[in-house]
């Protein structure tokens, strides 16, 4: 009886200091989670606590004259859970800080310091001398904004932070700012397009890329007041940058959407470089020449083995659209290639799932193949490749083709057939092979198929898409045959 006693008591300790244990496991876990949390989140909840609203700013958009200097005032509405400490020893002390672009940088263009210098960090402190602002109270403070150097337009954004380290991400304080002066010094521009003429079809809706450096002394901007644009002389349409911003020394781009003439022959086109409102600014016109031609040219690249973006890269240098027949295999291991294609302004095709012999393949099979590229593609990119299709080494019969099309898909063939899967490497032999056969008596209507496994195709490239272009043919992709 005793032994049995002590052998209850015995297992009733074990279960106390098991429980105990397995409690303290579960605290220690717990607290270990909340101090990762906290170290790795940037919005965890002490932050969250601080929210506020713009009630009210002196105004949106400030005009200086050179050198000069004024006073903002801005209203903030605390919309968080904890009170605002603006004391003097306060051990949170609010702050606002330059916060455009990306919250890491701030606004200010000041390369060799040729332009603004103004500071981009100030302490807050209440114009009613107010130690803490409550839940729901209003918070007034001034600070001051400096001009630039330049007359120009420029826009500011400044976001709250706490203890100059916590950024509170709800609301930004937006400002343009417009310094007066001579704005013929402040902006100018030189051509980077890697060509300003080019070959089109007739009665085509195209897009003109026309590359812009900035060599002035103040940033351009897609929006607000005084954005940047084209405008042809010939149409009242404006066209914006691309860019949010382009500083000077960068680079900007304008698509211009354009019908093309219907007639066969040469057209120029002339733009007008503006910086919206600012009526004194005068610039040279830029010029692009339309060829109107009935010869075009398919360039197509299959597969999808080796590295696609230097060929996507090449052709967006040169201002060609491709074609590009892709593997539903590549596509589920490179899907932000296959988006990059499509978000470029190329166009993605069905080359099947991995490439067999379709001779060789039962009908289900056929289908699977085309059908299964067809879902995966769309998925990655939102965009349905159906219906254009090429067969893997072009390889069809009768029966292929009764499947395949049958289902609606229409077969790419090529008039151009490069052998350039014999030269993965780049070498003189085989960027020669390349351009040979794919300017060799190319027909009116061109398809030229290439891999993208060829190192030797990228080197190629740009020979080939110069001969086409000088040969007066119009660059489309497959849809446009």
């Amino acid at each position: 009886m005793k032994n049995k006693i002590l052998a209850v008591l015995a297992i009733g300790l074990m279960s106390i200091v098991f429980y105990f244990q397995t409690n303290l496991s579960q605290n220690l876990k717990t607290q270990v989670l909340i101090n990762i949390n906290e170290q790795t989140n940037p919005r965890s909840n002490k932050i969250q606590n601080y929210d506020y609203a713009v009630i009210s700013q002196t105004q949106n958009l400030i005009k200086l004259d050179r050198n000069e200097e004024k006073t903002l005032t801005i209203i903030l509405q605390n919309t968080g859970k904890n009170s605002w400490d603006l004391s003097k020893n306060s051990e949170t002390p609010l702050y606002i800080q330059s916060i455009f672009p990306n919250d890491t940088n701030s606004n200010i263009y000041d390369a060799k310091g040729e332009n603004w210098q103004s500071p981009t960090l100030y302490k807050i402190q209440d114009e009613n001398k107010k130690e803490e602002i409550k839940t729901n109270d209003t918070l007034t403070f001034q600070f001051r904004i400096s001009s630039p150097k330049n007359p120009g337009y420029y826009k500011e954004k400044f976001g709250l932070l706490i203890q100059n380290k916590k950024l509170i991400k709800t609301e930004t304080l937006d400002f343009d700012v417009l310094v007066k002066g001579d704005f013929s010094n402040s902006y100018s521009y030189e051509y980077t397009n890697p060509i300003m003429k080019d070959n089109y079809l007739a009665d085509k809706e195209k897009n003109i890329q026309i590359k812009l450096k900035n060599t002035g002394k103040t940033p351009w901007y897609n929006s607000g007041d005084y954005k940047t644009y084209l405008q042809e002389n010939t149409a009242n349409t404006e066209t914006e940058l691309s860019e949010y911003k382009v500083n000077p020394g960068e680079e900007g781009t304008f698509l211009v959407k354009t019908l093309t003439p219907s007639n066969i022959g040469s057209y120029e086109k002339q733009f007008v470089f503006k910086i919206k409102n600012l009526i004194s600014f005068d610039s040279s016109p830029v010029n692009f020449e339309m060829n109107i031609t009935t010869k075009k040219v398919a360039l197509t690249f299959d597969d999808g083995y080796g590295e696609i973006d230097p060929f996507i890269d090449t052709l967006d240098q040169n201002n060609v659209k491709a074609t590009f027949f892709m593997l539903g295999c590549v596509a589920q291991n490179r899907p932000e290639q296959m988006k990059r294609i499509v978000t470029d302004g190329h166009m993605l095709a069905n080359h099947s799932y991995n490439h067999p012999d379709f001779r060789t393949l039962p009908a289900d099979q056929v289908l699977w193949q085309v059908e299964e590229t067809r879902n995966i593609m769309k998925k990655i990119t939102g965009v349905d490749v159906f219906p254009y299709f090429r067969y893997p080494y072009g390889a069809h019969n009768a029966s292929t083709d009764s499947l395949v099309e049958g289902n609606g898909w229409k077969h790419i063939f090529w008039t151009q057939s490069t052998g350039d899967y014999q030269h993965h490497e780049d070498s003189a032999a085989g960027r020669h092979q390349t351009y040979y056969y794919a300017t060799l008596n190319p027909p009116d209507t061109s398809i030229v198929l290439m891999h993208i496994i060829s190192k030797s195709t990228l080197g190629a490239l740009p020979d080939v898409i110069k001969w086409y272009r000088e040969n007066n043919y119009a660059f489309i992709t497959v849809d446009e045959l």
